[in-house]
């Protein structure tokens, strides 16, 4: 199929959707870029990226990863990602997270420990007043991130997403990451994916922080890709 069939092929998929849901379509980017609705999309935009990451990163001979689509009921977990191991058929869950936005910080002058951190706490859909809106350790298995959010500015009217002032935090990350202009920054950001086993950051009451911190180096908790496969693999043997 061409890229001209693929354009008609998503305006027919847009123009139904405003038709379905009563959207004029000469607003339909207005209320994309409300600031309300517009979080709560590049959280769901996590989720479908974060299943990719997956993918790309597990051999299909021994992962299966699900994407799933489940009404999030008051109270209970509402299940991101689903990772079998094919040769068990043993199911982890998995959970992605967006940084904290606009939290990255280079560290004190004396302990410089480049860092960030990630927003991991139930959305409010998902939680009563009897229930607090931390994750206990059981929620789910793997939680991943990565970090681009921490390095937009928070709290700004601007347009789109303006990376944040602090200039020596940004020429940090522009030689950290090998990259020359600010939009090679954010796309380094964006393909920087960290990765956790939630029973290593837990709190003693079994809880998971509501934004742990990941170091940009040697973290103790946080791994990459890379490591992936490995630390599924220890979750399932024991």
């Amino acid at each position: 199929m061409s890229n001209h069939d693929d354009a008609l092929r998503v305006y027919a998929s847009i123009r139904e959707y405003c038709e379905t849901y009563n959207i004029p379509r000469e607003n339909l980017l207005d209320i994309l870029e409300d600031q309300k609705v517009l979080p709560m999309i590049r959280g769901k935009a996590t989720e479908f990226i974060g299943a990719a990451v997956l993918r790309q990163a597990l051999d299909p001979r021994d992962w299966d990863v699900q994407k799933l689509n489940l009404n999030p009921q008051p109270g209970k977990y509402d299940e991101d990602l689903s990772i079998t191991y094919l040769r068990t058929g043993d199911r982890l869950k998995a959970e992605t997270k967006n940084a904290v936005r606009g939290k990255f910080s280079l560290g004190t002058r004396k302990t410089k420990a480049p860092h960030f951190s990630v927003k991991c706490h139930k959305s409010r859909s998902n939680f009563t007043k009897v229930h607090n809106d931390r994750y206990e350790v059981g929620d789910f298995d793997v939680l991943l991130c990565n970090v681009s959010n921490a390095i937009f500015r928070g709290k700004t009217l601007d347009r789109g997403l303006p990376l944040i002032e602090d200039q020596e935090a940004i020429e940090w990350l522009k030689q950290y990451y090998g990259a020359d202009t600010d939009n090679a920054l954010r796309r380094s950001a964006y393909d920087d994916w960290r990765v956790c086993l939630p029973v290593t950051i837990a709190l003693e009451d079994g809880t998971i922080p509501r934004t742990p911190r990941i170091l940009m180096e040697n973290d103790p908790n946080w791994f990459g890709l890379k490591q992936l496969a490995a630390n599924l693999r220890s979750l399932i043997t024991g």
